[in-house]
């Protein structure tokens, strides 16, 4: 009875899905990490806030549900090149840059947002900006009241 017990647990734990670790990854001298599609990545980026001096939230603008698969675009102040481009493989993206002004470019579904950030010498906790797309029809599910209130912050 243990024997079967003990393969059925083991079943499940290689059955059960593994969360995905979120780290830091650095290009062109920026460190950066995106997630949060589902409570476990959502708490990976928290986790990692306190190393990043920009936090960036890709929502829809009428009921500020969470996007991903946004292309994302870092520029130094008046520069033409991006610094940094990324898809945000989730909605909110964390980035380690120093200090200085930003500009923030989004394209989600061929529509463009953009932002601006001055980041100071040592934020804690990191800026908050946030880019908000047209989101599809309503399909009838309403965002939690955790993307909500995060969407208006």
């Amino acid at each position: 009875m243990n024997r079967i017990l003990l393969a059925s647990t083991l079943m499940l734990v290689a059955l059960a899905p593994q969360a995905q670790q979120i780290a830091m990854k650095t290009e062109n001298g920026v460190q950066w990490a995106c997630g949060g599609v589902g409570v476990e990545e959502r708490r990976a980026i928290s986790a990692l806030a306190a190393q990043a001096s920009l936090f960036l939230l890709l929502v829809t603008e009428k009921r500020g549900g969470y996007l991903a698969d946004v292309e994302v675009r870092l520029f130094d102040r008046n520069a033409s090149t991006p610094r940094l481009t990324i898809n945000a493989e989730g909605p909110m993206c964390l980035f380690r840059v120093p200090a200085g002004h930003y500009r923030i470019e989004g394209t989600y579904r061929g529509a463009a947002r953009r932002t601006q950030a001055d980041v100071p010498a040592g934020v804690a906790p990191p800026l908050r900006r946030v880019l908000a797309f047209r989101g599809e029809p309503w399909d009838g599910i309403w965002a939690s009241d955790e993307e909500k209130r995060q969407a208006r912050e």
